[in-house]
């Protein structure tokens, strides 16, 4: 075994091969005090944060990035699960450290928080199987109960298309908001809508688990980055963060947090993602 890995290494180093160092972390001073990092999460967005029904516990691609992060840092990981719209005045109330969930990186959202940035997503919108309503784009919508999330980006995406829509002389989108994406697909099968605008992440999700009942009526559409809230006076634990997302890409780490959850789509390549500060942030 032995003489197998050294004769590995012999080729590697012949080809030139070269092992990246890592980049050196520095764990923040206000850290020294606790044994413990605080996440603020939905916690009811499979495959990136939900509780696992089977064991009760936080589970998916953001809970197994956040619980990295504490290890890293030499702390344990607690995980607060409340309402999206909730997580971000949460972070500012100083009720956890940082957001980790499926938070979009947008320009308002900037101005409040820091973003590390560490996966992508897109939009869909999810129709009953069978899509015995016709739909097939965004204006299909019009005078149409849809479903979507309280204070997700979805939300604001069709609050303007419905806009449009008026302006066109149409009717608009009959938005119903939930708190949560289990309601939500709730009321679509049982048709109390008869659509829910989530993440592409999310659809796929749910229908791996539920075969038969949904299916996307249109192509994947607003494709954006997704990161881990900081607030804009803990910036050193932003960088530490930063940091470590990106010696786990060099190391391999990261990859195979994306491969388990069988989204590797959703994985940033080489140049994508924001740095923590952007131009303009305070």
């Amino acid at each position: 075994m032995l003489k197998n890995r050294l004769k590995l290494l012999c080729c590697l180093v012949g080809f030139g091969a070269t092992v990246v160092q890592a980049d050196a972390l520095t764990v923040p001073a206000r850290l020294a005090s606790t044994d413990k990092l605080v996440y603020c999460s939905s916690l009811d967005s499979p495959p990136i944060s939900f509780v696992n029904s089977q064991n009760s516990q936080p589970d998916g691609l953001a809970v197994d990035l956040g619980n990295e992060i504490a290890k890293k840092l030499g702390k344990k990981a607690e995980w607060r699960a409340m309402p999206f719209a909730g997580i971000i005045p949460a972070l500012l109330a100083r009720q956890c450290d940082l957001v980790v969930t499926q938070l979009f990186d947008k320009p308002e959202r900037r101005k409040i928080i820091d973003m590390v940035d560490y996966t992508k997503s897109s939009q869909t919108i999810v129709v009953n199987k069978g899509n015995a309503e016709g739909i097939h784009d965004l204006s299909d919508l019009s005078a149409r109960k849809v479903a979507v999330l309280n204070g997700s980006t979805i939300k604001s995406i069709l609050d303007a298309k419905s806009d449009e829509l008026v302006a066109q002389g149409r009717q608009p989108i009959n938005l119903v908001v939930f708190n949560s994406d289990s309601d939500a697909f709730q009321a679509l099968r049982i048709k109390q809508v008869v659509a829910y605008g989530t993440t592409s992440e999310f659809s796929a999700y749910y229908q791996s688990i539920a075969p038969g009942l949904f299916e996307d009526a249109v192509p994947s559409f607003a494709h954006i980055l997704a990161g881990i809230g900081v607030r804009k006076d803990d910036r050193e634990l932003g960088r530490a963060v930063e940091t470590l997302l990106k010696n786990m890409r060099s190391d391999g780490s990261y990859q195979k947090l994306f491969e388990k959850w069988k989204i590797q789509d959703d994985m940033l390549q080489p140049g994508e993602g924001n740095p923590l500060v952007t131009e303009g942030g305070a």
